[in-house]
């Protein structure tokens, strides 16, 4: 019997929300590897691109000045059932001194399995929060952060945002930026927050880096970074929180356009009525031209490596690991290579 805090040698992690299984993959990384230890025992690998013998034969491998070795496995659903079998024999008698994290939107081939390995890994499903669930969650992550969300104030969030975690949680960080010390937000703190940074501008951007024209990208960024029409309570602090709220702004709206892009690529190769895509995304028809015609410069690989390149840009500019220009022009730099 497992203690909450032991660690356990395989997990899966699957589901449609990606932000709750990013969390859980942090987790379990920090129980695991202090970050001095993680140069030697940290090893990331791909269900698409990496085969079994690779996995397993890392996983066998003792740790080096460590208690334990982290190995995180994404895209789990892309394994055939022959890959999978091939995992079996490790997965019923795993090492005690690895902590191998699966990962994916859904459990794949892996269903087939569940049952026997249960005995010796972890499986978690993340599903989509709804609801009271989703706002109780808002919340939660305003009191973490000293503040206290009204009802009504995380209710228009999610109206405004929707109910990915990662949209909602980047709208909170905007949100708590503009008030300063004040302690309670409410629903017109959120209406007060306003910027020169359009949908159109987020167009412009990711149409650039689409067709890889590396000079039109940075030149868009570059008048986006200027804008100057964000308020805030405090004018004493308004400079520096104003120049990290935009950047934090176009972060958000540029991950969020290519969650549209990505989303209605899956949903046009499925469904050909354009007004049927309009329907199940909730958006005018209009604007599904747009996303569908800007999705063909896309792979489904470059947009997933978008969104994950812009919520690291993100993280790298709440730490304080470079300035936002230098982020900013790095990300884009980035995102216009050759897909």
């Amino acid at each position: 019997m497992k203690t909450k805090d032991q660690i356990y040698p395989v997990y899966f992690l699957y589901g449609p929300e990606e932000y709750l299984i990013e969390e859980e993959i942090k987790k379990l990384l920090d129980q695991t590897l202090p970050p001095k230890g993680r140069s030697l025992n940290l090893h990331l690998f791909s269900g698409e691109e990496h085969s079994p013998r690779e996995i397993i034969q890392t996983a066998r491998t003792w740790p080096m000045f460590s208690s334990h070795r982290y190995i995180l496995v994404r895209e789990m659903d892309q394994f055939k059932e022959d890959s999978a079998k091939e995992f079996l024999e490790y997965l019923t008698n795993p090492s005690p001194k690895t902590c191998l994290v699966m990962s994916g939107p859904a459990l794949g081939v892996w269903k087939k399995f569940k049952k026997e390995l249960e005995k010796t890994c972890k499986f978690i499903e993340f599903q989509r929060l709804k609801g009271r669930e989703l706002s109780s969650w808002l919340k939660k992550r305003a009191w973490e952060k000293g503040k206290v969300l009204t009802d009504g104030a995380a209710q228009y969030l999610i109206e405004l945002s929707g109910d990915h975690l990662f949209d909602l949680d980047q709208e909170l960080e905007k949100v708590l930026l503009s008030i300063g010390e004040k302690k309670q937000i409410d629903p017109s703190d959120i209406e007060a927050i306003t910027s020169e940074v359009k949908i159109n501008t987020v167009f412009d951007l990711t149409e650039a880096i689409g067709q890889q024209d590396l000079e039109k990208a940075l030149k868009i960024l570059g008048k986006s970074l200027e804008s100057k029409s964000i308020p805030f309570r405090k004018d004493e602090e308004e400079p520096k929180r104003r120049d990290e709220m935009i950047s934090l702004l176009l972060l958000s709206m540029m991950a969020k356009q290519y969650w549209n892009l990505l989303k209605v690529k899956e949903i046009t190769t499925l469904e050909e009525d354009m007004g049927e895509v309009a329907k199940k995304m909730n958006m005018p028809l209009w604007g599904i031209r747009k996303l569908v015609e800007q999705s063909k410069q896309f792979s489904k690989a470059a947009l997933k490596k978008g969104i994950l390149r812009c919520y690291q840009t993100d993280l790298d500019l709440k730490r304080g690991l470079g300035t936002k220009n230098l982020l900013m022009e790095k990300l884009v730099m980035d995102l216009c290579r050759p897909h």
